[in-house]
């Protein structure tokens, strides 16, 4: 082995780990972009020229053009000490890289680990290829690996997006089988199922309408957010079991046929939608496609079925009047939109909220210890659907009484001698916004402290909406931390028009200097809402 080849060696030691360091990266954006290529090349495409500035490229520049000095006929040492230098700037790198805290970190799912193996066998072909001595010469061997690697790191988002292209076919042949899993599954089981969707309020609805269901018989529903085909596939496989008589699943969308593709393999006989809004704006395009693709639910209803509609919600409201041939039951706190299910005497407060109950003839107190005044119109639709599938109201009182929050939805968080946390990491539209405001603002206590990234995924409304989301929070809020002061420029605007003292308005861009900023400013007898939380693609 010759000094060329030992150099060329080394720099491999020195590059790799820094190369898997940022391919782990771009694995975790890719999973938190469920898997799709376009929108994890739109983030890769701005985070190489963070991650990888402007001197770091030059100096790449300059290595590349040692490296190359042997083909030219200058000394082999200069390539050989090139090809040190780029293992001794990778390791550099690879040990200085941030140590950021990861909000939602990777899942080492099956799907990802296929998606590394064949991510890690295209770099090794790539290298292969690079250095392969039956092709390149003793002489180019330094240029060649430098090349090689070079091309990996500068391009490592397109190597991974590859990788999820040539797995397809894998990918898609896994999918079906697990489908089929499912499908047979639940009709060996044939538990009773009820659909949720809507832009906002799915989730929490999910949770009410399961625990009421329960205490009729047994239930079964996702755990968190898995509204995916996936996920209820998933879910299904792994805890369906024959005892159960109901299944409640949660359906989100990113596009046209989402919905129908969780119909046809759950087949509801019942649906829930909640509201019509513009959450994920820019993937739909919007806000009719919206509609049409939350509709899908309750087109796939059987004739004997229940569709839900929550009548407050006027575009909801329409799709109620047009709906044929299911039985049509509304419910909504507003008397406009004539609802069936209904309440009165809506009470809330920090320990949660109470109401009357009213069906037809039919009235009933309940108290629930889920936050806001909105949650009122979650826990109508779980009665509403109770009620229809035969859950007596005794049992619906006694239930209701035991529904605390979601993770992460308005959920309610003592710290022993510190501030009381309101986590509302999940809510990330505009009623969601002003519903966790209205909550902070009912708080007893002393300062009240907003800390939000805003919200994204709105399209064209989505600076209207941030505006806006400041201007509110300047009626309520003593203290507000906004983290990313780039992303945040609309809600600090709206702060502004509002006459929010700006000494009162601190711009951050990671949760390590909101947690500083708490410990100076936060006390107890405080309250802090946490109002959305970013997944790690949206750092600034």
């Amino acid at each position: 082995m010759n000094v060329v080849d030992v150099g060329v060696i080394l720099a491999i030691i020195g590059w790799l780990p820094f190369w898997l360091a940022r391919m782990a990266r771009n694995l975790h954006i890719f999973q938190l972009e469920e898997y799709e290529a376009r929108r994890f090349l739109r983030w890769w495409i701005g985070d190489v020229g963070r991650s990888l500035g402007l001197p770091v490229r030059l100096l790449m520049l300059v290595l590349v053009a040692l490296a190359a000095l042997p083909v030219v006929g200058l000394p082999v040492l200069a390539g050989v000490v090139a090809t040190l230098g780029w293992a001794g700037l990778f390791a550099g790198l690879f040990v200085r890289r941030p140590r950021t805290m990861q909000k939602k970190p990777l899942v080492w799912t099956a799907r990802a680990k296929r998606l590394l193996g064949v991510t890690l066998a295209l770099a090794v072909l790539a290298l292969t290829i690079s250095l392969n001595p039956l092709a390149v010469a003793v002489p180019y061997r330094s240029a060649a690996a430098i090349l090689g690697m070079g091309l990996l790191t500068v391009f490592d988002g397109l190597v991974i997006a590859l990788a999820n292209l040539l797995a397809q076919p894998v990918e898609a042949a896994v999918r079906r089988f697990y489908r089929w899993r499912a499908h047979r599954k639940l009709r060996a089981v044939a538990p009773y199922v009820v659909g949720v969707t809507g832009s906002y309020g799915k989730t929490s609805t999910k949770e009410i309408i399961a625990a009421l269901l329960a205490a009729k018989d047994a239930t079964l529903k996702p755990p968190g957010s898995y509204n995916t085909l996936m996920g209820l596939c998933l879910t299904i496989n792994r805890w369906l079991e024959p005892h159960h008589r109901f299944f409640v699943a949660e359906m989100g969308a990113y596009g046209r046929g989402d919905i129908k593709a969780l119909c046809d393999l759950v087949s509801p006989s019942a649906g829930v939608l909640t509201a019509i809004g513009p959450e994920h704006l820019e993937r739909f395009g919007s806000i009719e496609a919206i509609e049409r693709t939350k509709y899908e639910l309750i087109e796939s209803l059987p004739k004997d079925g229940f569709a839900f509609f929550n009548v407050d919600d006027e575009r909801v409201r329409r799709l109620a009047d047009a709906t044929r041939g299911v039985r049509v039951i509304r419910y909504g706190l507003l008397p406009d939109g004539h609802p069936d299910v209904t309440a009165e005497n809506v009470r809330s407060g920090p320990s949660g909220i109470e109401l009357d109950v009213v069906r037809g003839d039919e009235r009933f107190h309940l108290r629930c210890g889920l936050l806001g005044r909105h949650n009122a119109l979650n826990v109508i639709a779980g009665v509403a659907v109770a009620r229809e599938l035969g859950v007596p109201p005794e049992a619906i009182i006694e239930a209701a009484a035991a529904i605390r929050a979601p993770e992460h939805r308005l959920q309610l968080i003592p710290t022993p001698g510190g501030p009381t946390i309101i986590d509302d990491a999940y809510n990330a539209n505009p009623v969601g916004v002003r519903a966790a405001l209205e909550v902070l603002a009912e708080m007893p206590g002393g300062k009240k402290i907003l800390v939000t990234p805003g919200m994204v995924e709105l399209g064209p409304v989505e600076e209207e909406e941030n505006r806006r989301f400041g201007e509110a929070a300047a009626a309520v809020c003593d203290l507000v931390i906004l983290v990313g002061p780039r992303r945040t420029q609309p809600i600090q605007a709206g702060l502004v028009a509002a006459g929010f003292p700006e000494d009162r308005l601190h711009l951050v861009r990671s949760l390590a200097e909101v947690t500083d900023l708490l410990r100076l400013h936060a006390g107890p007898g405080d309250v802090v809402l946490f109002c959305n939380d970013l997944p790690d693609q949206y750092n600034e």
